[in-house]
C-alpha cells in the first residue's frame, strides 16, 4: 500500500506540495522529522485518545518501529497484560520519539494494518501528513459512476483516459473495475493483477493491497466477482469493508467506477451509490436507445445523481449535439428528467491502435483529437475553464473558401 502510495504521488509530494510539518522538539515547532531519526528497531512511545459524548479516555503504550518506506512507517502491535491492543484504521496517535538531543512529539494516524509476519500498525511520517492536509483540497473524495445503455460503445477505454486526464491536473484518481462479467481493465493496461475485491471481502488483503498502480498515475482496483459477495457480509465483516474503503477519503481525490453495460440490477447500484453518473453512447440508433433506457431506469429508481451524457464516436460536435439534445428532449417530456451534456468523443482510428498497443490513447497519442476530447471532459468535471479546441487548418481552408465564394455571388 505505501509503495503504492509512493510510485503515484511521490513525485507530487516531493516536487509540488507546499513542504512543512507540525513537530515538536524541546518546545519548538520544525519543519520535517530528521530520516536518521528513524529507523528500525527503535523504540517509539504513543497515546491513543478515544473522545465521546460521557468520558475521554487515554491508551498510552510502548512499541517498536518494524518497517520504513518513504512516506510510511509501521510499529509493532503493542499488548496489555498479554493482551493486543487493537485500533481500528483512522485512529489518531500521539506519537513521542526519542531524539538524540531530545523528544519528538506530532500527532499521525493508522492508515492500514499489517498482520502477514511481524504483525503491525502502519502510519503516516509526519511530513506526509503535512504535505497532504496542506493541500487546498476537499477531504471526501468523489465517486463518478461511468456507465452505458449497451456494451461495445468504447466505456472502458473512456474511463481509463479520463482517469489520466484527470491525473494530469493533481488530482489521484483511482479506477475500480465494476464490470463483473467482463472487467478488463487490467488486460487493456497489460497490468499483473493477482488481487481483486473479493481478496479484500474476505479479509485477505486491504483495498489499497489490492490496487494496482497503472500508466499514467492512475491506481487500479480490479473487481471480479467482489461486489457480488457484499450480500454475503455479516455485521462485522460489512464494517471492516467500510473501514476499508474509509482510507480512500485520505488517499483518493476522485474514484471511478467503470460500471457493466446495460440495466442489471449490478449496474444499478453502482449508479444508485455514486455521486456522479457519466453516460456514454454513441451516434448509432440503437446505442441512443439503450441510452434512453438506462436513463429511464435511473429515473424510475428516483438517483440522486443527474446523469450526463458523453457522445462517442461523432464526426462532429454538431452531430454529438444533435444527439445529445434527442436525448434531453425524450427524457425531458417523457420521464421529466433533466441530462446534462458533458462532452464528446471524436472517432478517432488512433484509439483502435491504443487498444492493439495496450497503451492509454492519452499516453501513447497524446496530440490526437480523442485525448483532446477527454481532456476537455476532465476539465469540464473539475470545472476548470478551457479554451476551445484549434479547428485546424482544413477548417480553416474550409470557411475561407465559403467566405470568398459568398463574396462572389
Amino acid at each position: 500500500m505505501a509503495d503504492l502510495y509512493v510510485k503515484l504521488y511521490g513525485k507530487l509530494l516531493h516536487e509540488k506540495m507546499i513542504p512543512g510539518g507540525h513537530i515538536q522538539f524541546g518546545g519548538k515547532l520544525m519543519a520535517d522529522l530528521p530520516e536518521e531519526e528513524l529507523y528500525i528497531g527503535k523504540p517509539v512511545r504513543l497515546i491513543y485518545r478515544c473522545t465521546n459524548a460521557d468520558h475521554r479516555e487515554e491508551t498510552p503504550f510502548i512499541s517498536r518501529i518494524v518497517t520504513i518506506t518513504a512516506h510510511t512507517f509501521g510499529v509493532a502491535l503493542p499488548y496489555s497484560e498479554g493482551n493486543a491492543i487493537l485500533l481500528p484504521v483512522g485512529a489518531k496517535l500521539e506519537v513521542f520519539l526519542p531524539g538524540t538531543a531530545g523528544e519528538y512529539v506530532f500527532t499521525t494516524e493508522i492508515i492500514d494494518r499489517d498482520f502477514s509476519t511481524v504483525k503491525s500498525y502502519i502510519l503516516l511520517k509526519p511530513n506526509a501528513i503535512s504535505r497532504v492536509a496542506d493541500r487546498a483540497l476537499p477531504r471526501s473524495c468523489r465517486v463518478v459512476a461511468i456507465t452505458s445503455g449497451k456494451g461495445g460503445v468504447g466505456k472502458t477505454v473512456f474511463t481509463i483516459n479520463l482517469g489520466i486526464a484527470l491525473a494530469k491536473h493533481r488530482k489521484r484518481v483511482f479506477i475500480i473495475d465494476a464490470d463483473l462479467g467482463t472487467a478488463n481493465i487490467d488486460v487493456l493496461l497489460r497490468l499483473n493483477a493477482p488481487y481483486n475485491l473479493s481478496h479484500v471481502f474476505s479479509g485477505q488483503k486491504s483495498l489499497l493491497e489490492v490496487a494496482v498502480p497503472a500508466p499514467g498515475n492512475i491506481a487500479v482496483i480490479p473487481g471480479g466477482s467482489g461486489f457480488q459477495e457484499l450480500t454475503k457480509l455479516n455485521n462485522s465483516q460489512f464494517a471492516r469493508i467500510i473501514a476499508s474503503f474509509n482510507q480512500f477519503d485520505g488517499f483518493a481525490d476522485i474514484i471511478l467506477i467503470d460500471t457493466g453495460s446495460g440495466i442489471s440490477s449490478d449496474v444499478s447500484n453502482f449508479i444508485q451509490a455514486a455521486d456522479e453518473v457519466l453516460v456514454l453512447t454513441t451516434t448509432e440508433p440503437h446505442a441512443i436507445t439503450d441510452a434512453y433506457a438506462l436513463i429511464k431506469v435511473m429515473s424510475g429508481l428516483r438517483c440522486p445523481a443527474k446523469p450526463m451524457l458523453v457522445v462517442n464516436r461523432a464526426e462532429s460536435l454538431e452531430e454529438a449535439k444533435a444527439v445529445a439534445s434527442k436525448l434531453q428532449t425524450v427524457a425531458e417530456r417523457y420521464l421529466d428528467q433533466k441530462i446534462g451534456f458533458i462532452g464528446w468523443l471524436r472517432e478517432d482510428k488512433f484509439v483502435s491502435r491504443s487498444i492493439k498497443e495496450q497503451q492509454p490513447v492519452l499516453l501513447a497519442y497524446p496530440q490526437t483529437l480523442f485525448s483532446g476530447n477527454v481532456a476537455q471532459i476532465a476539465a469540464r468535471l473539475l470545472g476548470i475553464e478551457t479554451a476551445p479546441a484549434p479547428n485546424g487548418i482544413t477548417r480553416f481552408v474550409n470557411r475561407l473558401y465559403s467566405l470568398l465564394t459568398a463574396s462572389r455571388s
